[in-house]
């Protein structure tokens, strides 16, 4: 009897582990990205940063808030226009002008653990890209560590495996335009069954 009992009882294990992402029925009507150079688009064409071409796939309004050189000190103190626009969901790419310039990766974490925190304060909901830059080190096993603790969406290794290819970058840090649409899908992948999901319970 509890030999057949044991494959219900691991289903609901498993049912249990799995989290719904925090704040997915948001009242937000937008989806903004709050980053740097790489979702600005410099080093491609206007309209062929990630964050239009996502727009056109998902065939959605996409506030494209990227800033080149921002730390993720810099998107903290600007945090604040971007939950302005009433987003429902916020792109978080960040981590990279930290690398460059060395910020400790403790204060580059705790920074990112304070935008993460109002993010999700104000009943929005975050989903974050992993920045795996060749020469990144410490910094790498932070965005694991983020997504684990507040269990929300990660775009992971995409960024990274584009970075250290030659073919997909317009200089040595930035991606070209093949590399923006390969990071477009990417996080297309992790967002579209957030929509539906979130289109589910409206």
């Amino acid at each position: 009897m509890r030999k057949a009992l044991l494959p219900y009882l691991l289903l609901a294990i498993l049912a249990a582990c799995h989290h719904e992402p925090p704040n997915l029925h948001s009242p937000g009507n937008t989806i903004v990205v709050l980053g740097d150079s790489i979702s600005s688009g410099v080093g491609v064409a206007p309209g062929e940063a990630y964050p239009e071409i996502l727009a056109a796939r998902l065939k959605t309004e996409i506030v494209n808030d990227g800033v080149p050189g921002d730390t993720t000190a810099d998107a903290l103190a600007r945090l604040d226009q971007v939950l302005a626009q009433n987003p429902w969901l916020v792109i978080v790419e960040l981590g990279g002008n930290d690398i460059l310039r060395q910020v400790p990766p403790e204060q580059a974490e705790k920074n990112l653990r304070t935008i993460l925190d109002r993010i999700l304060a104000a009943h929005v909901l975050p989903v974050l890209i992993e920045v795996d830059a060749p020469f990144a080190g410490r910094y790498n096993a932070m965005y694991d560590r983020l997504a684990d603790s507040y269990h929300i969406p990660i775009v992971d290794d995409v960024l990274g495996e584009i970075l250290r290819s030659p073919s997909l970058k317009s200089d040595q840090i930035h991606p070209n335009a093949q590399g923006q649409r390969e990071l477009a899908d990417a996080v297309a992948k992790e967002i579209e069954p957030l929509i539906k999901a979130r289109g589910k319970g409206r």
